[in-house]
């Protein structure tokens, strides 16, 4: 069934339903609709192109904040260290 052909069919079945169960409807998408404008796409993954919300993104931070005060980073230093065999690789 295509997009189109969804829509129809919901428009349908919402004229069709009882009050009760209109008002339940009604209550889940202002919710749905209010999370997407609170949590809009605030970027896109590099790599797959799949949208990140701001949530998201502010989880991962929260989670790389928190790996460096672990201690779980690269210095300059070891960047240097290791960038300086990518030329040894090759050659």
């Amino acid at each position: 069934m295509s997009t189109v052909e969804m829509r129809d069919k919901v428009h349908q079945m919402i004229d069709e339903v009882d009050n009760t169960l209109l008002e339940a409807i009604h209550a889940m998408l202002e919710t749905y609709q209010k999370r997407q404008e609170d949590d809009s796409v605030a970027s896109y993954d590099v790599v797959t192109g799949t949208p990140r919300s701001a949530s998201e993104l502010t989880a991962i931070l929260e989670e790389e904040v928190a790996a460096v005060l672990r201690g779980e980073f690269a210095t300059f230093e070891d960047f240097q260290k290791e960038s300086a065999q990518w030329n040894q690789r090759t050659k």
